[in-house]
Protein backbone atom coordinates (compact mmCIF):
# COMPACT_ATOMS: atom_id res chain seq x y z
CA UNK A 1 0.00 0.00 0.00
CA UNK A 2 1.50 3.37 -1.05
CA UNK A 3 1.59 6.44 1.18
CA UNK A 4 -1.27 8.16 -0.66
CA UNK A 5 -3.62 5.22 -0.21
CA UNK A 6 -2.65 4.92 3.44
CA UNK A 7 -3.40 8.60 4.06
CA UNK A 8 -6.68 8.27 2.22
CA UNK A 9 -7.70 5.37 4.48
CA UNK A 10 -6.62 7.29 7.57
CA UNK A 11 -8.71 10.27 6.46
CA UNK A 12 -11.70 8.00 5.86
CA UNK A 13 -11.36 6.44 9.32
CA UNK A 14 -11.03 9.90 10.85
CA UNK A 15 -14.21 11.03 9.12
CA UNK A 16 -16.04 7.91 10.28
CA UNK A 17 -14.91 8.52 13.86
CA UNK A 18 -16.07 12.13 13.72
CA UNK A 19 -19.42 11.04 12.30
CA UNK A 20 -19.71 8.33 14.90
CA UNK A 21 -19.02 10.70 17.76
CA UNK A 22 -21.67 13.06 16.43
CA UNK A 23 -24.24 10.27 16.12
CA UNK A 24 -23.40 9.01 19.61
CA UNK A 25 -23.89 12.52 21.01
CA UNK A 26 -27.21 12.87 19.19
CA UNK A 27 -28.49 9.50 20.36
CA UNK A 28 -27.31 10.17 23.91
CA UNK A 29 -29.25 13.46 23.85
CA UNK A 30 -32.33 11.63 22.53
CA UNK A 31 -31.98 9.03 25.26
CA UNK A 32 -31.76 11.73 27.91
CA UNK A 33 -34.83 13.46 26.47
CA UNK A 34 -36.70 10.14 26.51
CA UNK A 35 -35.81 9.57 30.15
CA UNK A 36 -36.90 13.12 31.00
CA UNK A 37 -40.26 12.52 29.32
CA UNK A 38 -40.71 9.31 31.28
CA UNK A 39 -40.00 11.17 34.52
CA UNK A 40 -42.51 13.86 33.53
CA UNK A 41 -45.14 11.23 32.73
CA UNK A 42 -44.67 9.59 36.12
CA UNK A 43 -44.82 12.98 37.81
CA UNK A 44 -48.14 13.66 36.09
CA UNK A 45 -49.41 10.29 37.23
CA UNK A 46 -48.41 11.07 40.82
CA UNK A 47 -50.04 14.50 40.59
CA UNK A 48 -53.29 13.01 39.30
CA UNK A 49 -53.19 10.42 42.07
CA UNK A 50 -52.71 13.15 44.67
CA UNK A 51 -55.72 15.02 43.27
CA UNK A 52 -57.82 11.88 43.61
CA UNK A 53 -56.64 11.36 47.19
CA UNK A 54 -57.88 14.85 48.05
CA UNK A 55 -61.31 14.17 46.56
CA UNK A 56 -64.23 12.68 48.41
CA UNK A 57 -64.77 9.82 45.95
CA UNK A 58 -61.99 7.56 47.21
CA UNK A 59 -63.82 4.49 45.99
CA UNK A 60 -62.73 5.30 42.42
CA UNK A 61 -59.07 5.66 43.38
CA UNK A 62 -58.07 2.01 43.74
CA UNK A 63 -59.24 0.70 40.37
CA UNK A 64 -58.28 3.90 38.54
CA UNK A 65 -54.68 4.03 39.75
CA UNK A 66 -54.22 0.27 39.46
CA UNK A 67 -55.59 0.25 35.93
CA UNK A 68 -53.38 3.00 34.60
CA UNK A 69 -50.31 1.80 36.51
CA UNK A 70 -50.82 -1.65 35.00
CA UNK A 71 -51.06 -0.19 31.49
CA UNK A 72 -48.12 2.20 31.98
CA UNK A 73 -45.87 -0.62 33.10
CA UNK A 74 -45.57 -1.99 29.56
CA UNK A 75 -44.40 1.09 27.63
CA UNK A 76 -42.21 2.35 30.46
CA UNK A 77 -40.66 -1.08 31.01
CA UNK A 78 -40.01 -1.45 27.27
CA UNK A 79 -38.46 2.02 27.11
CA UNK A 80 -36.13 1.30 30.02
CA UNK A 81 -35.04 -1.98 28.41
CA UNK A 82 -34.34 -0.23 25.08
CA UNK A 83 -32.48 2.58 26.85
CA UNK A 84 -30.34 0.09 28.77
CA UNK A 85 -29.50 -1.86 25.62
CA UNK A 86 -28.69 1.37 23.83
CA UNK A 87 -26.29 2.35 26.58
CA UNK A 88 -24.50 -1.00 26.37
CA UNK A 89 -24.11 -0.70 22.59
CA UNK A 90 -22.81 2.85 22.87
CA UNK A 91 -20.25 1.76 25.46
CA UNK A 92 -19.06 -1.05 23.16
CA UNK A 93 -18.71 1.34 20.24
CA UNK A 94 -16.69 3.80 22.29
CA UNK A 95 -14.36 1.02 23.33
CA UNK A 96 -14.08 -0.11 19.72
CA UNK A 97 -13.06 3.37 18.59
CA UNK A 98 -9.92 3.18 20.69
CA UNK A 99 -8.68 0.01 18.99
CA UNK A 100 -10.05 0.57 15.50
CA UNK A 101 -13.66 0.30 14.42
CA UNK A 102 -14.78 -1.71 11.44
CA UNK A 103 -17.22 -0.06 9.05
CA UNK A 104 -19.60 -3.04 9.32
CA UNK A 105 -19.73 -2.65 13.11
CA UNK A 106 -20.45 1.05 12.76
CA UNK A 107 -23.27 0.50 10.27
CA UNK A 108 -24.78 -2.22 12.47
CA UNK A 109 -24.67 0.15 15.41
CA UNK A 110 -26.43 2.91 13.45
CA UNK A 111 -29.17 0.48 12.41
CA UNK A 112 -29.68 -0.53 16.04
CA UNK A 113 -29.79 3.14 17.06
CA UNK A 114 -32.47 3.93 14.49
CA UNK A 115 -34.60 0.99 15.59
CA UNK A 116 -34.15 1.88 19.25
CA UNK A 117 -35.17 5.48 18.55
CA UNK A 118 -38.38 4.32 16.87
CA UNK A 119 -39.18 2.03 19.80
CA UNK A 120 -38.61 4.82 22.31
CA UNK A 121 -40.85 7.21 20.41
CA UNK A 122 -43.59 4.56 20.12
CA UNK A 123 -43.48 3.67 23.82
CA UNK A 124 -43.32 7.28 24.97
CA UNK A 125 -46.26 8.19 22.77
CA UNK A 126 -48.25 5.31 24.28
CA UNK A 127 -47.30 6.39 27.81
CA UNK A 128 -48.33 9.97 27.00
CA UNK A 129 -51.71 8.79 25.67
CA UNK A 130 -52.31 6.78 28.83
CA UNK A 131 -51.40 9.73 31.05
CA UNK A 132 -53.82 11.99 29.17
CA UNK A 133 -56.51 9.33 29.46
CA UNK A 134 -55.80 8.96 33.18
CA UNK A 135 -56.08 12.70 33.77
CA UNK A 136 -59.42 12.89 31.97
CA UNK A 137 -60.90 9.86 33.73
CA UNK A 138 -59.68 11.25 37.07
CA UNK A 139 -61.60 14.46 36.44
CA UNK A 140 -64.68 12.63 35.20
CA UNK A 141 -64.89 10.11 38.04
CA UNK A 142 -64.40 12.62 40.82
CA UNK A 143 -66.82 15.27 39.58
CA UNK A 144 -70.04 15.76 37.67
CA UNK A 145 -68.33 17.97 35.15
CA UNK A 146 -70.19 18.31 31.88
CA UNK A 147 -68.35 18.17 28.57
CA UNK A 148 -68.55 16.93 25.01
CA UNK A 149 -67.15 13.45 24.46
CA UNK A 150 -67.30 10.35 22.31
CA UNK A 151 -69.32 7.55 23.90
CA UNK A 152 -66.97 4.83 22.60
CA UNK A 153 -63.93 6.63 24.05
CA UNK A 154 -65.45 6.99 27.52
CA UNK A 155 -66.52 3.33 27.60
CA UNK A 156 -62.98 2.32 26.61
CA UNK A 157 -61.50 4.46 29.39
CA UNK A 158 -63.87 3.02 31.99
CA UNK A 159 -63.04 -0.55 31.00
CA UNK A 160 -59.36 0.36 31.29
CA UNK A 161 -59.87 1.24 34.95
CA UNK A 162 -61.69 -2.05 35.51
CA UNK A 163 -58.92 -4.15 33.97
CA UNK A 164 -57.15 -4.95 37.29
CA UNK A 165 -60.43 -6.58 38.39
CA UNK A 166 -61.49 -8.21 35.12
CA UNK A 167 -58.06 -9.63 34.25
CA UNK A 168 -58.21 -11.83 37.34
CA UNK A 169 -61.40 -13.48 36.10
CA UNK A 170 -62.14 -15.88 33.22
CA UNK A 171 -64.85 -13.55 31.94
CA UNK A 172 -64.85 -11.73 28.61
CA UNK A 173 -66.04 -8.17 28.02
CA UNK A 174 -66.92 -7.29 24.43
CA UNK A 175 -67.80 -3.82 23.18
CA UNK A 176 -69.86 -2.92 20.13
CA UNK A 177 -70.14 0.85 20.12
CA UNK A 178 -69.74 3.01 17.00
CA UNK A 179 -67.19 5.80 17.04
CA UNK A 180 -69.61 8.45 15.77
CA UNK A 181 -71.83 8.75 18.85
CA UNK A 182 -70.98 12.18 20.25
CA UNK A 183 -72.39 13.30 23.58
CA UNK A 184 -72.84 16.55 25.48
CA UNK A 185 -73.40 15.12 28.91
CA UNK A 186 -71.72 13.91 32.10
CA UNK A 187 -69.02 11.28 31.45
CA UNK A 188 -68.31 10.77 35.15
CA UNK A 189 -71.82 9.64 36.14
CA UNK A 190 -72.15 7.71 32.86
CA UNK A 191 -68.89 5.92 33.64
CA UNK A 192 -70.25 5.08 37.08
CA UNK A 193 -73.31 3.49 35.45
CA UNK A 194 -71.20 1.35 33.09
CA UNK A 195 -68.74 0.37 35.81
CA UNK A 196 -71.52 -0.69 38.20
CA UNK A 197 -73.35 -2.70 35.52
CA UNK A 198 -70.20 -4.58 34.49
CA UNK A 199 -69.18 -5.31 38.07
CA UNK A 200 -72.74 -6.35 38.91
CA UNK A 201 -72.67 -8.87 36.06
CA UNK A 202 -69.36 -10.29 37.28
CA UNK A 203 -70.37 -10.50 40.94
CA UNK A 204 -74.00 -11.60 40.62
CA UNK A 205 -74.47 -12.81 37.06
CA UNK A 206 -71.50 -15.16 36.87
CA UNK A 207 -71.27 -15.78 40.61
CA UNK A 208 -67.76 -17.25 40.41
CA UNK A 209 -68.59 -19.54 37.48
CA UNK A 210 -65.89 -20.82 35.12
CA UNK A 211 -66.85 -18.64 32.17
CA UNK A 212 -69.05 -15.75 31.11
CA UNK A 213 -69.40 -12.90 28.67
CA UNK A 214 -70.51 -9.29 29.09
CA UNK A 215 -71.52 -7.41 25.97
CA UNK A 216 -71.74 -3.61 25.88
CA UNK A 217 -73.64 -2.21 22.91
CA UNK A 218 -74.84 1.24 21.98
CA UNK A 219 -76.43 2.97 19.01
CA UNK A 220 -78.42 6.08 18.18
CA UNK A 221 -82.18 5.66 18.37
CA UNK A 222 -82.60 8.96 16.51
CA UNK A 223 -80.88 12.34 16.33
CA UNK A 224 -81.46 12.94 20.03
CA UNK A 225 -81.28 9.67 21.96
CA UNK A 226 -78.85 6.83 22.55
CA UNK A 227 -79.66 3.29 23.60
CA UNK A 228 -77.05 1.54 25.72
CA UNK A 229 -77.32 -2.18 26.41
CA UNK A 230 -75.25 -4.20 28.88
CA UNK A 231 -75.98 -7.91 28.74
CA UNK A 232 -74.48 -11.04 30.24
CA UNK A 233 -74.97 -14.79 29.76
CA UNK A 234 -74.93 -15.49 33.48
CA UNK A 235 -77.37 -17.24 35.77
CA UNK A 236 -80.12 -14.60 35.54
CA UNK A 237 -82.25 -12.94 38.21
CA UNK A 238 -85.13 -14.74 39.98
CA UNK A 239 -88.56 -13.23 39.26
CA UNK A 240 -89.09 -12.61 42.97
CA UNK A 241 -86.08 -10.27 43.01
CA UNK A 242 -86.94 -8.27 39.90
CA UNK A 243 -89.42 -5.92 41.59
CA UNK A 244 -86.82 -4.97 44.21
CA UNK A 245 -83.82 -4.79 41.90
CA UNK A 246 -83.44 -1.00 42.18
CA UNK A 247 -84.23 -0.79 45.90
CA UNK A 248 -81.38 0.61 48.03
CA UNK A 249 -79.48 -1.97 50.07
CA UNK A 250 -81.18 -4.89 48.34
CA UNK A 251 -78.51 -7.54 47.74
CA UNK A 252 -78.10 -11.30 47.74
CA UNK A 253 -74.37 -10.88 48.40
CA UNK A 254 -74.34 -9.08 51.74
CA UNK A 255 -70.89 -9.58 53.23
CA UNK A 256 -69.61 -11.06 49.98
CA UNK A 257 -68.77 -7.86 48.11
CA UNK A 258 -72.31 -6.64 47.49
CA UNK A 259 -73.50 -3.41 49.11
CA UNK A 260 -76.99 -3.33 47.65
CA UNK A 261 -76.38 0.17 46.30
CA UNK A 262 -74.96 -0.58 42.84
CA UNK A 263 -78.17 -0.77 40.82
CA UNK A 264 -79.85 1.84 43.00
CA UNK A 265 -77.04 4.27 42.12
CA UNK A 266 -77.36 3.30 38.45
CA UNK A 267 -81.11 4.01 38.49
CA UNK A 268 -80.63 7.31 40.29
CA UNK A 269 -77.93 8.52 37.89
CA UNK A 270 -79.75 7.42 34.74
CA UNK A 271 -83.10 8.96 35.67
CA UNK A 272 -81.50 12.01 37.27
CA UNK A 273 -78.40 13.65 35.87
CA UNK A 274 -78.44 11.74 32.55
CA UNK A 275 -82.16 12.38 32.00
CA UNK A 276 -82.96 8.88 30.78
CA UNK A 277 -84.72 5.69 31.78
CA UNK A 278 -83.60 2.14 32.49
CA UNK A 279 -85.14 -1.32 32.24
CA UNK A 280 -83.98 -4.87 33.05
CA UNK A 281 -84.93 -8.17 31.47
CA UNK A 282 -83.68 -11.47 32.85
CA UNK A 283 -84.23 -15.17 32.45
CA UNK A 284 -82.90 -17.80 34.82
CA UNK A 285 -80.08 -19.76 33.27
CA UNK A 286 -79.94 -17.44 30.23
CA UNK A 287 -78.66 -14.13 31.55
CA UNK A 288 -79.64 -10.50 32.03
CA UNK A 289 -80.07 -7.49 29.75
CA UNK A 290 -79.98 -3.92 31.05
CA UNK A 291 -81.23 -1.27 28.63
CA UNK A 292 -80.56 2.42 29.21
CA UNK A 293 -82.00 5.13 26.97
CA UNK A 294 -80.79 8.68 27.48
CA UNK A 295 -80.40 11.92 25.48
CA UNK A 296 -77.17 12.75 23.68
CA UNK A 297 -77.55 16.28 25.04
CA UNK A 298 -78.18 16.20 28.77
CA UNK A 299 -81.37 17.93 30.01
CA UNK A 300 -79.58 20.77 31.78
CA UNK A 301 -78.18 22.02 28.47
CA UNK A 302 -81.59 21.85 26.84
CA UNK A 303 -83.25 23.82 29.62
CA UNK A 304 -80.55 26.44 29.50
Amino acid sequence: MDITEKRRNEDRIRELNIGLEKRVEERTAELQAANDQLKTAMAHLQQAQDELLRSEKLAALGSLVAGIAHELNTPIGNSLMVASTLGDHTKSIREGMSVGLRRADFEHYLADMDEAGEQLVHNLRRASELINSFKQVAVDQTSSQRREFGLAEVISEILLTLRPVTKKTPYVIDVDVPENVQMDSYPGPLGQVISNLVQNAILHGFDGGPKGKVLIQAHKLDDHQVELKVSDDGKGIPAAHMRRIFDPFFTTKLGQGGSGLGLNVVHTVVTGVLGGHISIESELGRGTLVTVVFPMVAPAAQSS
